[in-house]
This record gives structure tokens, C-alpha cells and sequence, in this order.
């Protein structure tokens, strides 16, 4: 089974953190999903031998020179990250931007954490031209806001940005094939075999995340209610969390989707 995958993104940078935190109270006035949108900018209270740490959970302490900003903007995202990487420095980055960095760390193929962020933005689908010009923004102190979703969202996405007074808009389209056998070949063994032992549950436990191998476009989904039998799903559960993030990597929709037995 191979899926034809199409993200839209839709990138905003503004010279400074109050421009970027009305541009996103403007986005979640609009109705756009807060899960779908991501901020990556420096905070300059460095920590010389920091080298990082994120969360996706409902705490998160708030420190440097931007911690108030940071922190107002807490509890609108999905999941938070620090940063401390060559070159960029410190980086305070918020939404589903963290796991594509997570995974560009963790890709053999980066070449060393100085590209992680232009990485990030590779799988995203975002020209190498324009990731220069993000990387410099962020190098220099100002806000990077991304949204990334389907062709009608970002273009509602960008129609309320281009009111916000940013100092470069674009949008970007990234078109991929997936196959079922490329995220299977992500398994290592042992995962292999706990895919094979999950498969013959039943059902999926309630609020569940999982992916549908037949359905890849999809994304990431949660169970809720009465659910689906297994069959074709991958359970997150049965996979280690570095291996979820690869998978992750290679999906168009990361973010979660609720599902009952309809899916």
C-alpha cells in the first residue's frame, strides 16, 4: 500500500516576540487548530553545558530573558522544546516543530546538530532557499511561526498572517510517497514481534494513539469510545518512542486525530 502525501505549510517571521504572539492569538481567533501550528525563537539566557530538553506533557518551567512571553503562550501548543544547538544557540520551540527537530537529532544522516534546524524544515517540505533565509531570521533574534496542515487550512492560515504585519510570508507544498513497507522497515525486530502480539487484541485501548497502515495520509489518530478491531493499525505502544518519531518523520500529519469505531 503507498500513499500520495501533500502537507501544505504556511511561514511567518516577525522581528519580534509581542508581533509573533499577537500573530498567533490571531490564528487561534480564527479557528485555525492549535496542534497544526508551531513558534521556534531564540531565548538568549544560555547555559553553556545545556544541552536540551523537551516535553510534551502539561508542565513545563519558563526561564530566561522571554520567559514571560513563553509562558503566555503555554497550554495554546502541542508539546515544548529547549534547545541548545551550534551556530542558532538557544531556541525555544513550541508545537509539532519538536518532534521534527526530535527526529532530525536523532537522523544519522544530519551530519552533526548544526543543521538540525534547516533538517526540520527539509522535512516539511520548505525550499532550501527560504530555510536560509528562517535560519538567519532565528539566528537574529526574531520568530518563526509555522502552520502546517491541508490546501484549504493553510490558505485560511495565510490569509489571517498576512494581516499580522509579518516580515516574510510563504507558503510551501511538500509531496511525498509513502509505503506501508517504509514504516514497517522503521521496526527493529523485537518491535516487529510486539506489532504481531498487539494485532491480535481485540480493540485498541481507549484514547490509544496509532497509526492505519492503509491509511497513512491520515496521520496519527487516538482511539476514544468503542473502537476499531486491530487488523492494519500500528499502536504506538507496541514501537519504542524513537522509532515512533521516525515514523513521525515520515508522516504528512503527525498531529493526532480523535476516532471512534469509524475510522
Amino acid at each position: 500500500m503507498t500513499s500520495k502525501m501533500q502537507e501544505h505549510s504556511a511561514v511567518a517571521v516577525y522581528p519580534s516576540h509581542t508581533a509573533a504572539e499577537a500573530a498567533v492569538k490571531a490564528l487561534q481567533r480564527a479557528g485555525i487548530d492549535m496542534k497544526r501550528l508551531s513558534i521556534v525563537g531564540k531565548d538568549f539566557h544560555t547555559e553553556e553545558h545545556a544541552l536540551g530538553f523537551y516535553t510534551a506533557g502539561d508542565r513545563m518551567k519558563f526561564w530566561g530573558t522571554r520567559g514571560a512571553f513563553w509562558g503566555s503562550l503555554w497550554g495554546m501548543f502541542f508539546g515544548s522544546a529547549f534547545f541548545f544547538l551550534p551556530v542558532l544557540g538557544p531556541l525555544f520551540v513550541m508545537g509539532p516543530l519538536v518532534g521534527w527537530i526530535v527526529g532530525a537529532l536523532e537522523g544519522a544522516a544530519v551530519g552533526g546538530a548544526g543543521g538540525v534546524l534547516a533538517a526540520a524544515f527539509t522535512s516539511l517540505g520548505i525550499q532550501n532557499d527560504s530555510i536560509v533565509k528562517y535560519e538567519l531570521a532565528v539566528k537574529t533574534g526574531s520568530f518563526v511561526v509555522l502552520a502546517n496542515g491541508d490546501a484549504e487550512m493553510i490558505e485560511h492560515a495565510r490569509s489571517v498572517l498576512a494581516t499580522t504585519g509579518a516580515a516574510q510570508l510563504a507558503t510551501h507544498v511538500r509531496t511525498e510517497l509513502v509505503a506501508r513497507d517504509g514504516i514497517l522497515n522503521l521496526l527493529s525486530d523485537d518491535e516487529v514481534a510486539a506489532v504481531s502480539t498487539a494485532e491480535t487484541a481485540p480493540r485498541l485501548t481507549d484514547g490509544e494513539e496509532y497509526i492505519d497502515l492503509e491509511q497513512l495520509d491520515q496521520g496519527v489518530r487516538r482511539a476514544l469510545g468503542a473502537t476499531a478491531p486491530m487488523g492494519h493499525l500500528l499502536p504506538r505502544k507496541a514501537v519504542h518512542e524513537g522509532t515512533w518519531r521516525k515514523i513521525l518523520a515520515r508522516l504528512p500529519a503527525p498531529y493526532v486525530q480523535e476516532t471512534g469505531a469509524d475510522h
